[in-house]
């Protein structure tokens, strides 16, 4: 009869601590968008105006989009634009808190850390959290819900 091997305790402390390591490694970045009060959002150094969309150009499936409305009257929402046609407002891309995963099975982008009710569509003071989903692959426009066109912006996947 074979006995089984004598495993050192250290072993699996140290397999446990690489594990910790490697998981740390792969976790998520959050993305912070601020809104300002002269119609600008801000991200990483850059800024938007009206003629120029602030580029999140940086993320990654699992990432956190986090949009910071300090104060003022500010709000976040998905645009779809098409050439010679005016930009129309979406949902579609974003599964708002409270909503039926099965409601949006092409949702790109998912909100998280949900309060009382959904910041997605409305005007907001505080921030809102969206999560980068597997299925996120197009480039997705949004605007201030309020000011609109003048505050754009566009996220995008890395690499793409």
């Amino acid at each position: 009869m074979k006995k089984p091997p004598v495993r050192h305790p250290l072993t699996h402390a140290m397999l446990g601590i690489a594990l910790c390591l490697a998981a740390r490694t792969f976790a998520a970045d959050t993305h912070t968008i601020i809104a300002h009060p002269n119609l600008t959002w801000t991200y990483n150094g850059k800024a938007s105006s009206a003629a120029q969309p602030v580029m999140v150009d940086d993320l990654a499936t699992g990432d956190i989009v986090e949009v910071q409305v300090p104060g003022g009257f500010h709000g976040f929402i998905t645009i779809k634009k098409v050439p010679g046609s005016p930009t129309t407002e979406i949902k579609d891309p974003v599964l708002a808190c409270g909503e039926a995963p099965s409601s949006k099975p092409n949702a790109v982008l998912r909100e998280v850390d949900c309060g009382a009710s959904t910041k997605f569509g409305v005007a907001y003071t505080g921030s809102l959290k969206l999560e980068v989903l597997p299925t996120f692959k197009a480039p997705v426009d949004f605007y201030c819900w309020v000011h609109k066109a003048a505050m754009p912006g566009t996220l995008k996947l890395k690499g793409n």
